[in-house]
């Protein structure tokens, strides 16, 4: 490697803050700089490579094609260099793994199940934060993440966990599918169609009267009688045993699955332990 093209520290901090942040301005709020001085940082590493890493917006910062790859070795160096640090100081690097997680399943289904997880590695500090959707794992500085989606995750590694089957529930005494305002949730604007098709149902499905953006709210809705949700049951199974919510039809696979997401390339060995781990869990649970 030519030397004239290994950057100096500041500039890896710089390209990384902006990568994590989004803007200048974050940027150096993060490293407690000037607002010129990261953007000199960066502007001093576009033209030692001679290529753009950020497009310059009024508020915003967005990472070119080239910029994002570039920031995403320019973390990993950054890692690499602390634990190297720590080692020389004769001190273990934290073997810690920040995870994003969904917030129903992460406190229905996966919470039970971290003691196992934590008895097995105890060496591993975990870090939990709660993500809907897609977004940037690098640049959010998450190690991995559990996704709910049809497995299209780009610059991302996938690890299917389980199918999800669904069902529509409703409050005790409801009188059925059929002419009852239709609950659903956001992330499945198709659900209820798909469900109607796949249950061999005269006619198209009515349009959700309402939409949530979590399961436990949705499932709450229900439970108070505002309508027909529809559910993955293994998500809901304390309402099911409670009788807070029962079954109204058949049970089907809704096209989605649960997985296990994270960044293409090297990881920290905490993400390869821990994805095995959960694979083993929904291996032996069966919840589909």
């Amino acid at each position: 490697m030519q030397r004239r093209l290994l950057p100096n520290i500041p500039a890896l901090l710089a390209i990384d803050a902006v990568a994590r942040t989004g803007s200048f301005t974050a940027a150096a709020r993060d490293l407690s700089l000037t607002q010129g001085a990261v953007s000199r940082q960066v502007a001093q590493l576009e033209g030692q490579l001679g290529v753009a890493l950020v497009r310059r917006g009024a508020r915003a910062a967005t990472l070119t094609e080239a910029g994002a790859a570039y920031a995403r070795r320019a973390r990993a160096a950054l890692d690499l260099l602390g634990q190297g640090a720590m080692e020389a100081l004769g001190q273990a690097p934290e073997r810690g793994l920040k995870l994003a997680i969904l917030p129903t399943f992460g406190t229905r289904w996966l919470m039970p199940r971290i003691p196992r997880f934590v008895r097995r590695h105890p060496e591993v500090t975990l870090h939990f934060a709660t993500r809907i959707g897609r977004f940037d794992l690098v640049a959010e500085g998450v190690d991995a993440a559990i996704h709910s989606g049809r497995g299209d995750w780009p610059g991302a590694r996938l690890t299917l966990l389980m199918e999800e089957r669904v069902m529509p529930v409703a409050a005790p005494g409801a009188a059925g599918v059929a002419g009852a305002p239709l609950l659903a949730l956001n992330s499945r604007p198709t659900g209820w169609a798909d469900w109607w098709g796949l249950t061999g149902r005269a006619g198209g499905a009515p349009a959700p009267a309402m939409r949530f953006e979590q399961v436990s709210t949705l499932a709450q809705a229900a439970a108070a009688g505002m309508g027909v949700a529809l559910m993955p049951g293994f998500l809901i199974r304390p309402e099911l045993e409670s009788g807070a919510l029962v079954p109204l039809g058949e049970e089907v696979p809704s096209g989605y699955g649960y997985y296990f997401v994270e960044p293409e390339g090297r990881v920290k060995p905490a993400v390869a332990q821990f994805r095995d781990w959960i694979v083993t869990e929904t291996d032996r649970d069966v919840v589909v």
